[in-house]
C-alpha cells in the first residue's frame, strides 16, 4: 500500500473534522465545562473538609469545665472558641454578631450547669457541653473515692475495640480511584464514540454524493479507508489528550491529587494507549460497515450494533471491576479486546491488573486488529460502491 494517498486522506480529513467551527466551539466548551467542574469540586471538597466551630463562654463559677471542653472538641473534631465572662455580659455576647458572637453561655454549678442561647442551642455547642459535663463529674466521682482522675481517663481512651479483618477491604464504588477511573472511561467512550460516528458518516456522506466513485478513480479502497482511519484517529486522540490533560491540569491546579494514591497522569497515559488500541478495533468496524448502506437515513442500520459492542464493556466496567478488579471473572473479560480498553485502565487505577496480564491483553489487541483490517476492508471495497439498498454482510464477505 503505498503511503502517499493515504496521508493525503489522513490530512484531508483532520482539516475537515479539526479545523471546523463547531469543532473548535465544542471542544472551547468541553474545556469550559472541566474547569468549571474542577473548581465546583474543590469548592464543596472544602466545605467538607472544614472543621465545624463553636463559640462558649463560661462563668467564673464554671471555669472547672475548660479541660473538659477542650478535651470534648479535640476529640468531636469541633474548632472551640472558649472564653470566660461575667453573667451580666452574657445576653449581649449572644446577640452580637460576626467574630463577637457566642453559641452559647455555660454558668452556675459545673455537674449541673445553667446553658444560655439566643435562640435555638447549637448541636456542636450542646456536644460539647454534654460530653464536658459528664467528664467533669465522672472526674470528680473518681477523686472522692481516691482513684487517680487521669489515669482514669486514659484507661477510658483505650477502651475500645481494635478491629481486624481477614481481607483487606478495597474501595468498590467510591474513593478517589473509582471517580478518576470512572471519569477516564468516560473519556475514552466519548472519544470512541464520536471518532466511529464521524467515519460512519463520512462514509457514507461519500457515497451519497458520489464523491466516492471520484476518489477512487485514482487511489485503491484500501487506501481511501486506511487514510480516512488515520485522519479521525489524529483527531479523536487530539480531543481525548486534550480533554484528559485539561482535567488533570485544572485537578493539580487546584491541589485535588496531593492526597489522591492514584497516578492520575500514568492512568492518562494508559488511557490514551488504550484509546490507541480500542479506535483501531472499532474504527474499522464503523468504517468498514458504513459501506454497506447508500443514505444517511440507514446509517442507524450498521451503527447501533457497535454502539452496543461499545456500552456493553463500557457498563460492565463501571458496575463489575470496582467490586472486584482482581476477580476471575474480571481477568477473563479484559483479555476480550472489545473489553480490554476500558476494563484494564481501571483495574490499574484499583491496582487490580499484573504487568504480564497488560502486556497479554495488549498483544491479543494487536493480533486481532489485522483480522478486523482483513474484515473491514472486503466489506469496504464491496459494498463502498454499491448504491440502492443495504448490502448484506454475507453478501459483501462472499465476494
Amino acid at each position: 500500500m503505498t503511503a502517499h494517498p493515504v496521508w493525503m486522506v489522513a490530512r484531508r480529513e483532520i482539516k475537515t473534522r479539526m479545523l471546523t467551527k463547531a469543532n473548535i466551539i465544542s471542544m472551547a466548551v468541553m474545556l469550559l465545562v472541566i474547569v468549571v467542574g474542577a473548581v465546583v469540586l474543590n469548592f464543596f471538597i472544602d466545605q467538607e473538609d472544614e472543621a465545624p466551630t463553636s463559640a462558649i463562654a463560661l462563668g467564673q463559677e464554671t471555669t472547672a469545665l475548660s479541660p473538659h471542653l477542650e478535651s470534648a472538641a479535640a476529640q468531636q473534631g469541633v474548632e472551640l472558641t472558649l472564653s470566660t465572662i461575667a453573667d451580666d455580659d452574657a445576653a449581649a455576647a449572644l446577640e452580637a454578631e460576626g467574630e463577637d458572637a457566642l453559641d452559647a453561655f455555660v454558668s452556675g454549678d459545673p455537674a449541673s450547669p445553667d446553658m444560655l442561647v439566643a435562640e435555638q442551642p447549637d448541636s456542636n455547642a450542646l456536644g460539647l457541653v454534654d460530653s464536658a459535663v459528664r467528664s467533669y463529674v465522672i472526674t470528680e466521682h473518681i477523686g472522692q473515692l481516691g482513684g487517680d482522675p487521669a489515669a482514669f481517663a486514659e484507661a477510658m481512651a483505650a477502651a475500645a475495640p481494635q478491629v481486624a479483618s481477614l481481607e483487606t477491604p478495597g474501595e468498590g464504588m467510591e474513593g478517589p480511584a473509582y471517580g478518576i477511573s470512572m471519569i477516564a472511561i468516560t473519556l475514552l467512550l466519548i472519544a470512541l464514540i464520536s471518532s466511529g460516528s464521524m467515519i460512519a458518516m463520512g462514509v457514507v456522506e461519500e457515497k451519497t454524493s458520489r464523491v466516492v466513485e471520484i476518489l477512487l478513480a485514482t487511489i485503491k479502497p484500501a487506501q481511501l479507508l486506511a487514510g480516512k482511519i488515520l485522519g479521525v484517529g489524529v483527531y479523536g486522540l487530539f480531543q481525548l489528550a486534550v480533554l484528559g490533560g485539561a482535567l488533570v491540569a485544572a485537578l493539580t491546579a487546584l491541589g485535588l491529587t496531593e492526597d489522591i494514591e492514584v497516578d492520575v497522569g500514568g492512568t492518562l497515559v494508559l488511557l490514551i494507549v488504550w484509546f490507541l488500541l480500542g479506535y483501531a478495533i472499532f474504527a474499522l468496524l464503523f468504517g468498514g460497515f458504513a459501506a454497506l448502506v447508500s443514505r444517511q437515513e440507514e446509517i442507524g442500520s450498521v451503527t447501533t450494533p457497535l454502539m452496543f459492542l461499545l456500552l456493553t464493556p463500557f457498563y460492565a466496567t463501571m458496575f463489575i471491576v470496582p467490586n472486584d478488579p482482581d476477580g476471575a471473572t474480571v481477568r477473563v473479560l479484559s483479555q476480550i479486546p472489545i473489553f480490554s480498553p476500558f476494563m484494564m485502565p481501571v483495574r490499574n487505577a484499583f491496582g487490580g491488573v499484573t504487568g504480564l496480564e497488560m502486556a497479554l491483553a495488549m498483544g491479543i489487541a494487536l493480533a486481532t486488529i489485522p483480522m478486523l483490517v482483513w474484515v473491514a476492508g472486503r466489506v469496504y471495497q464491496r459494498g463502498v460502491l454499491h448504491t440502492g439498498g443495504r448490502m448484506k454482510l454475507s453478501t459483501a464477505l462472499k465476494g
